[in-house]
């Protein structure tokens, strides 16, 4: 069963690349569908990776929990970029980030169930470490956030920073191998959302469909390897 989620895993990291590929040729329609068909992908790893958990039980079935509301997120966030107005765009990433945040929420709660309910308070400022590095793009210009989307970007930095905050102290207080693929897809995670936020919001670059690449690879990464952390 495990070379079976390491096809899948593998045919995730293609359609992801296709999709970044599109996004960059302008064919937002295909790419939504390369983009779809590989959430759909790492889902299915999931599931057929549940079964085979090395790690806690309760982790891997939080993890899989969380897998679902991200694959809804990867939809409302395809379907803007082919939004017809401001309205429906902004409707959309509203729910995309929502659906990223219930995502979050449960892999939070699933490293932090690892570790039996254990924090590191060391590890406390990777929680802010997201929303930093934003404020500073902010202050000096180079992102600009709309007000209303800007309480959007707050409570998700915080989580996505919680996330990277637990997987880090998770694998301090027992370093397994099934931790550090956890903290490695925690800090993808990151790295692929300070991309997006510069795919939306930078102001100082003409061409940004670059930071698909980026975006698309780190974090259909991040989902691959919170799946393979549930089977070492």
């Amino acid at each position: 069963m495990n070379i079976a989620i390491y096809i899948l895993s593998g045919l995730t990291m293609a359609a992801c690349t296709a999709t970044a590929v599109l996004y960059q040729m302008r064919k937002n329609v295909g790419a939504l569908i390369a983009k779809m068909l590989a959430a759909v992908l790492f889902v299915v790893a999931g599931i057929l990776a549940f079964p085979e958990r090395a790690a806690g039980e309760l982790m891997c079935a939080l993890i899989l929990a969380g897998l679902f509301p991200a694959l809804a997120g990867d939809w409302f966030l395809a379907v803007k970029e082919i939004a017809s107005d401001e309205k429906r765009d902004y409707r959309n990433f509203g729910m995309g980030v929502i659906s990223f945040g219930l995502a979050q929420i449960l892999y939070i709660i699933a490293f932090l169930s690892d570790a039996d309910f254990k924090f590191a308070p060391a590890f406390i400022p990777l929680i802010v470490l997201p929303l930093l590095g934003t404020l500073i793009s902010v202050l000096t210009k180079q992102i600009h956030i709309e007000k209303k989307r800007l309480p959007f970007v707050i409570c998700y930095g915080l989580l996505l920073g919680s996330t990277l905050a637990m997987a880090a102290s998770r694998y301090y207080l027992e370093p397994t191998t099934s931790g550090l693929i956890a903290l490695i897809g925690a800090a993808a995670f990151v790295l692929s959302d300070m991309s997006l936020a510069c795919f939306y919001f930078a102001t100082k670059i003409k061409d940004k469909r670059f930071f698909n690449f980026p975006v698309m690879i780190l974090y259909f990464g991040a989902q691959v390897l919170y799946v393979l952390a549930m089977i070492f």
